[in-house]
């Protein structure tokens, strides 16, 4: 875990920039494990379509294996993100994300809520992401672009630039047990995996609690045997339910 942590940096960063990258979160070895646990669940879960597209996602992470909790509530990152948003905050999804050899670049895009969201957007500190680097990421192997200051603009990106590069876009390499930050709204893409190894990251997405998550993060909570008070949080058990109000 890193000692002595800037979070004023970190945060200024992300209001001016809109990303930042934290070396050495976790160890490396914590990384390598967390990585053969994921590999294993992409082999029980891939489909014809996930291999023909050459990239998969595992959802519902929280309850498949305790590294992921562990993750998904570690210390440093709920400390950020609370500094972030505030102390209120909760995870809206929590997955990996992993691209085969030969994956084509992925789209410009920003991430929910925020797509969710017709434009202009709200500016401010709504979300924030978070991706777990499980292996090294290069520019050759599909490491994540970033547009800095993408996340001002209040709109997502326009379709005639979604497959293109944009010029200012900045790819961002680090070492595995790194994770980068990211301002919600920031327009990103992964790039191709041009190597013969897979890239596997865990994406971890953080916002204000009036928001509706993105996966059913409750239903997940039910599978879990004694969460801490921590995880029965992030994972929305303090949100409020609809209710009707009058007598009938």
């Amino acid at each position: 875990m890193p000692k002595n942590l800037d979070y004023k940096k970190i945060t200024t960063d992300l209001d001016e920039v809109g990303f930042h990258i934290i070396p050495s979160v976790i160890p490396e070895e914590k990384a390598d494990e967390a990585r053969g646990i994921l590999e294993q669940l992409l082999k029980e879960e891939a489909t014809e379509q996930s291999l023909a597209a050459k990239t998969q996602r595992v959802g519902r992470i929280a309850v498949k294996h305790p590294i992921f909790l562990e993750l998904m509530s570690h210390p440093t990152i709920v400390a950020l993100w609370r500094k972030y948003l505030g102390d209120d905050m909760v995870c809206s999804t929590w997955s990996g994300n992993t691209v085969y050899p030969g994956a084509d670049s992925f789209g410009w895009h920003s991430d929910y809520p925020y797509w969710s969201v017709q434009p202009p957007w709200p500016p401010g500190r709504l979300a924030g992401q978070t991706i777990w680097l499980l292996n090294d990421l290069t520019e050759e192997n599909g490491a994540t672009a970033m547009l800095p200051q993408s996340h001002l603009k209040g709109e997502p990106p326009p379709p005639e630039l979604k497959s293109q590069w944009i010029d200012g876009g900045k790819i961002l390499t680090g070492k595995r047990g790194s994770a980068i930050v990211m301002h919600g709204a920031c327009w990103h893409t992964a790039r191709p995996n041009q190597t013969d190894e897979i890239r596997s990251v865990l994406l971890g997405m953080y916002m204000r609690p009036w928001f509706i998550p993105q996966e059913d993060m409750r239903g997940q909570l039910a599978e879990l045997e004694n969460p801490s008070d921590l995880v029965r949080h992030l994972m929305c058990a303090n949100q409020r339910t609809p209710s009707n109000v009058g007598a009938n």
